[in-house]
């Protein structure tokens, strides 16, 4: 079935259905984790990930809801594999017409992406047959793309050490980030491989 493009209308509606259910994901930490689970080494049914961004709610979802979810893993997953990968942070304006990141929503991103990540990269980055400078490379993506669960105090004072406002230290690992999440799937690819955990059939 061909699904129509992840539309602005599916996202407010993800948003408000997200919001209405309790333990849910937000709609970032929802587009962070499927962008987890989709560079996955082994794939996640759409049960198995549903479930973990509204717990307990597929019995709740109408039609339109379950709709706007595919079109918005097709979306991530188009991506990934085809168009090119681009983190879906919006930049804010601020009173001086200055664009700035929108801190929380790259927290959330970050906090999404290490729920749907750090099971099988923990897998991978302890398999003894993997080179060294693969699990370097690994563990650079995934501190990468985890920066924004640092708490503020972190932040700042990783701000201090280098000599720069929070707001620029945010921005350079805001573009640092988009670098790692181009290539992130293509690496697991490579590691998984390399790790021997991993064959066409799942892991071993």
């Amino acid at each position: 079935m061909q699904l129509p493009e992840f539309s602005k209308q599916q996202s407010e509606l993800l948003s408000q259905f997200l919001a209405q259910h309790q333990d849910a994901l937000s709609l970032a930490q929802t587009q962070g984790y499927l962008f987890a689970v989709i560079c996955a080494p082994e794939p996640l049914d759409v049960h198995q990930w549903l479930e973990e961004v509204a717990p307990g709610s597929a019995g709740q979802m109408d039609e339109q809801v379950l709709f706007a979810f595919m079109a918005l893993y097709q979306q991530i997953s188009e991506q990934v594999f085809e168009t090119g990968f681009e983190l879906p942070v919006s930049l804010q304006l601020s009173s001086q017409g200055q664009q700035y990141l929108d801190v929380q929503e790259c927290q959330h991103w970050s906090q999404g992406f290490m729920h749907g990540a750090q099971g099988y990269v923990n897998k991978l980055l302890s398999a003894p047959q993997l080179a060294d400078e693969l699990k370097e490379a690994l563990a650079s993506a995934l501190q990468s793309l985890g920066f924004f669960t640092l708490e503020t105090s972190e932040i700042a004072a990783l701000a201090a050490d280098n000599g720069i406002s929070e707001g620029q230290l945010c921005q350079q690992q805001y573009e640092v980030m988009n670098e790692f999440a181009a290539g992130f799937a293509e690496l697991i690819e490579v590691v998984a491989v390399n790790s021997q955990l991993y064959n066409d059939e799942g892991w071993n």
